[in-house]
């Protein structure tokens, strides 16, 4: 798996789709949802290493035996993307990678030198923004607020990222002279408008 990393880190990303290699052309994917987290290792537990930017394509290497989540290249960082996120047009259209992963020939692959964490079973599911949203501004001693807090985190099925749902189970906190509310989820704290949860802001 190293070995194919090296190789497209050398690979332009302008404008491609499919990138050619000398045994199999490399899929491009992208995320059309918003920043996409892509983390150490194949789970929501794993800490964030990059982000893909929206609508921006990036070269995956291989995926999960199930195609959940796969390994992509951001710049010079290797981690993992949840696959029902990215989308690739390398079939001739738009098509989740979860999906066309098997037809379009991506590896299979097992995470190497990925440190075992235990995942804590999650207390729901996000629900996943249609298209980008743009995050809000906070004001600097709203962030330093948020971030002081000792809150538990929580983990959820889903990746964090602005204008995703939060599951009815995952707990909010008050933000003293703030019309939003916060939260510790995946390893990444947010600001969420209380009436409808969603995620306008994720601390980074």
């Amino acid at each position: 798996m190293h070995r194919k990393h090296a190789v497209i880190g050398l690979a332009s990303l302008v404008g491609a789709v499919l990138f050619a290699g000398s045994a199999l052309a490399v899929v491009a994917v992208y995320s059309p949802t918003g920043h996409l987290n892509v983390r150490s290792g194949p789970g929501f537990q794993y800490p964030v290493v990059a982000q893909m930017d929206a609508n921006t394509r990036f070269p995956v290497t291989g995926c999960l035996q199930d195609y959940s989540w796969c390994s992509v290249v951001v710049g010079s960082v290797t981690g993992w993307a949840s696959a029902p996120y990215l989308v690739t047009d390398a079939g001739g259209k738009p098509t989740n990678l979860q999906v066309s992963g098997a037809q379009l020939g991506i590896p299979i692959v097992v995470p190497t030198g990925v440190a075992a964490v235990v995942a804590t079973p999650p207390v729901g599911a996000m629900v996943v923004p249609p298209a980008v949203v743009e995050p809000v501004l906070p004001a600097p001693e709203v962030l330093s607020y948020v971030v002081g807090q000792p809150i538990q985190q929580v983990f959820v099925d889903g990746e964090v990222m602005v204008g995703a749902t939060l599951p009815a189970a995952v707990p909010v906190y008050p933000v003293p002279a703030s019309p939003y509310v916060y939260s510790y989820i995946n390893g990444q704290r947010v600001l969420v408008e209380p009436a409808a949860r969603r995620i306008v802001y994720v601390v980074r």
